[in-house]
């Protein structure tokens, strides 16, 4: 489910419990560890130079054993997957060709809690988050020429993004839970993430943009020092991906809308979170334009 307070705030900027002891063996050495952030359906817009095909060539670059993507373990390569990313399946998909093991880590709030939290998202809340639209927004005008990724994984931009979430929105804990529980999400990303990745030397998460410094600051209390990489990719302006991701893309569509037409049965918690997102048109857009 889309929480409205801070997609709201995207879409103004870009409009330019559990164990910690989570590793089963003392690895040789600590691993080299990446997070490069995705901008979601904002890769088709040609003015940010920052195609999925320049997220793929990042990748590449990086030369990762591992990747981690934004897809909850349950709903990989199951009817739900459509739910999640586009980004994810297509990291999954070219795997074989890069050479890395994709592995899902996200984990989500259950829709009734964060639906009951969204609906009484605190005024105050909302009062604060509208000042950082306009200096966000000239942060991303002033590099998105040569890519906006530059921009998204900046230092200051990042810490924008921080101070968004945990200083207005984490000190609310209302605001906090209809942003997904969003500590907690991005706690578990980082343990099943390093949980996941065994014995691999080079691991790269890959998120949208606004979970790099949570993850960041997860992986540290974990022990491990993360980077966030420089642009590595210089900017193709392609979206064209290969056609077997384009036929996983149909069929995680295809599922998508038979869960909506309730001809395939899911949890009442995946139905509501699917018919109350916009993943079948961000899928659409995705197919359309990587075709």
């Amino acid at each position: 489910m889309l929480t409205k307070a801070f997609y709201l705030l995207i879409a103004i900027l870009f409009i330019t419990g559990t164990s910690r002891n989570f590793w089963p063996e003392e690895p040789a050495g600590k691993p080299e560890i990446f997070i490069v952030g995705s901008i979601h359906s904002m890769h088709y817009n040609h003015d940010y130079h920052y195609s999925i095909v320049d997220l793929l060539e990042q990748i590449r670059a990086l030369k990762p054993d591992v990747v981690c993507g934004e897809i909850a373990p349950e709903a990989f390569e199951q009817a739900t997957e459509g739910y999640f990313p586009p980004e994810a399946a297509f990291l999954a998909e070219m795997a074989p060709e890069l050479h890395y093991r994709f592995v899902p880590v996200d984990w989500r709030l259950d829709y009734a809690t964060q639906s009951k939290a969204d609906s009484a998202y605190p005024v105050s809340v909302k009062e604060k988050l509208l000042p950082f639209g306009s200096t966000y927004f000239a942060r991303m005008n002033d590099s998105a020429s040569q890519s906006i990724y530059d921009a998204v994984h900046s230092e200051p931009n990042i810490a924008i993004i921080d101070s968004v979430f945990e200083q207005i929105i984490g000190a609310d804990p209302v605001a906090e839970i209809a942003h997904g529980n969003w500590n907690e999400r991005n706690r578990r990303i980082a343990e099943n993430g390093m949980n996941a990745a065994g014995g691999a030397q080079r691991i790269v998460f890959v998120f949208g943009s606004d979970h790099i410094p949570q993850i960041r600051r997860q992986l540290q209390t974990l022990g491990f020092e993360p980077q966030v990489p420089d642009r590595l990719f210089v900017p193709s302006g392609k979206n064209k991906v290969p056609d077997a991701v384009l036929t996983r893309w149909k069929r995680n569509l295809e599922n998508l809308k038979l869960i909506r037409d309730r001809k395939i049965p899911v949890t009442d918690d995946y139905y509501q979170k699917i018919i109350n997102s916009g993943r079948i048109r961000e899928l659409e857009q995705a197919i359309q334009k990587s075709s």
